[in-house]
Parts: structure tokens; C-alpha cells; sequence
């Protein structure tokens, strides 16, 4: 006899007997679906399709939110129809096949619609320069390196700030910015005597930042 359930104490749960009777059924559990199988999943979904309805880098925040969150697979499938809904009130009318893709924005708007997080209000409340801190760190981040140095974070922070003619912060006020966003729990730093030598992460999803400054067109294109 085989049984499934989304619960793994379900047998204690509901059928104590069992382990009075010896007969304690065997456990096998299933790890939740990681970022690369939801996003594979939705591609193959969708490949069969003569034309893109999806941006990649939609389907890849996505991906990557619902793994974060929980790795359930259909909140993921739930996730695309909610974006595909808001496209849908979006280009209503529109003969542009060109507007007819889910794109980031639509994504993120799904998303925020079903993960529902204080990180987005703690980003928005955030001064203009740790903003700029929390885009470099989501573009840091994209690829497959998890941590970098304040130095090299730094260097990022630069390029954006030089690309908008924005005056930045010194390295000494920079690494402060860095010490109040890990007390925020947006970054996390790791022990070092020098501050540059200080390894950062990123807490929270690329998703509640896109989110968060999507009003903004300045934070729109850090963010490409």
C-alpha cells in the first residue's frame, strides 16, 4: 500500500496506531523542487508554443522566488497566470505582438500579489545611496556567486553611480551603509579587521527588490 501526502507526520498525525501495531509505514520524502527544476519545468511547458510568451528572465525571477519560498511547483504554475492575467488587462486591445509577452514587471507584480513581504516597504524606506547599494548587490548576485567582498560590492556601487552622475559615498561611509543593511537583515556580512575584506550576501529575494523600486525608472535600468 502506497500512500501520498503533502504532510510528513500525516501517518502520526492521524494514524497513531500504527506504531502500537508495529506497522509504522516507511517515509520516503521528496525534497522541494530547487530554482533550475521549476525553471526547466516552465520551459518545457512552454516550448511546445509557436511563439514567446514569456521573457527568460521572468520565468528565472520567478523560478527562483517560488524555490526561496517553498518549492511548490504549483504556486509556481499559479504565479505565471497571474502574471499572464495582468499582461492580458494590460494590452487589451493591442495588435502588438511585441506587447504581448509577460515581462519582468508583470512577473514581479504577480509575485508580490502572492508573496506578500515587509522586506518591500523596508527597501522603499531605504535613502537613496543604501537603494543603490541593495542594486548593486541584486546584480552581484544574479550568477552563480553567492558572497563577494565589501571591495568588490564597492566597485559595482561605483559604476552605477558614475553611469547617473551621482556623487558617491567614500569606502570608510560605504562599508557603514553595508553594517545598517545587514542590521535590517537585507545583507549579511561576515567578520574581518579591514571592512573591504568584509564578505557580502544578499538576505532577500532579487523579486522584493525589483519590486520595490519598479516605480522608479532610474532603479528600473540599475536593475537590467
Amino acid at each position: 500500500l502506497i500512500g501520498v501526502a503533502n504532510a510528513i507526520d500525516l501517518a502520526d498525525r492521524f494514524l497513531p496506531k500504527l506504531k502500537s501495531l508495529n506497522c509504522k509505514p516507511l517515509v520516503v520524502t521528496f525534497r522541494a523542487y530547487s530554482n533550475q527544476q521549476i525553471l526547466r519545468i516552465l520551459q518545457e511547458r512552454l516550448v511546445t508554443l509557436p511563439f514567446v510568451v514569456f521573457q527568460s528572465k521572468a520565468l528565472e525571477i520567478c523560478a527562483r522566488k517560488v524555490s526561496a519560498a517553498s518549492g511548490d511547483m504549483r504556486k509556481a504554475l499559479c504565479v505565471c497566470r497571474s502574471a499572464l492575467e495582468i499582461l492580458e488587462t494590460e494590452v487589451k486591445g493591442s495588435t502588438d505582438q511585441e506587447d504581448k509577452v509577460v515581462k519582468m514587471d508583470h512577473m514581479v507584480a504577480a509575485l508580490s500579489k502572492t508573496f506578500k513581504s515587509p522586506v518591500v516597504d523596508t527597501i522603499q524606506s531605504l535613502p537613496q545611496h543604501q537603494q543603490i547599494i541593495v542594486c548593486s548587490a541584486a546584480k552581484a548576485f544574479r550568477g552563480s556567486k553567492k558572497d563577494r567582498t565589501i571591495a568588490e560590492l564597492n566597485k559595482l556601487y561605483l559604476e552605477i553611480c558614475k553611469s547617473s552622475m551621482i556623487t558617491p559615498a567614500g569606502i570608510t561611509e560605504f562599508a557603514n551603509m553595508c553594517t545598517v543593511l545587514n542590521d535590517q537583515g537585507i545583507l549579511e556580512l561576515s567578520h574581518a579587521r579591514d571592512d573591504k575584506l568584509k564578505r557580502v550576501s544578499l538576505r532577500v529575494d532579487e523579486a522584493d527588490i525589483t519590486f520595490a523600486l519598479k516605480e522608479i525608472r532610474f532603479f528600473r535600468n540599475c536593475l537590467l
